[in-house]
């Protein structure tokens, strides 16, 4: 089990919730590829690139959500990726929506890029999904 990479998402879950993009770019390779729930549902168009990305991207989610929280239900190892299966809860800014959703998250990790840094980021509706990404099925 590499331990370095799921502590790394369990790092990257407490810089998320505590809106802290400095730690964020530090626990990310200088060209990460970043996916999250709300570009997904743009599409690749809307995926952050690089630590500049990350910056901005922590910048749109100040923007968009009055709050904002990722808990984390299980994280699962499979040596490169590390599969989260959790919850995302967020209210609107301007809209007052509220989000409150199960999900997954796929962590991608490559040796030689650092300890504990990932280079890709992906969301998911469920876990098959991100397992089916990483090239496993259930």
């Amino acid at each position: 089990m590499s331990e370095e990479n799921v502590q790394a998402v369990r790092d990257w879950v407490a810089a998320i919730n505590a809106g802290d993009s400095g730690r964020l770019v530090e626990l990310a390779h200088p060209q990460v590829d970043y996916m999250p729930y709300l570009a997904a549902l743009s599409g690749a168009a809307g995926t952050y690139r690089g630590h500049q990305g990350l910056r901005q991207y922590m910048r749109d989610l100040a923007e968009a959500w009055s709050s904002y929280e990722v808990e984390i239900y299980t994280l699962e190892d499979l040596g490169d990726d590390v599969v989260m299966e959790g919850r995302l809860r967020g209210k609107g800014r301007t809209s007052g929506l509220n989000v409150d959703a199960e999900m997954a998250w796929l962590h991608t990790f490559r040796p030689g890029t650092g300890e504990g840094r990932y280079v890709r980021l992906r969301y998911f509706p469920n876990r098959s999904d991100a397992l089916e990404a990483a090239g496993l099925s259930e």
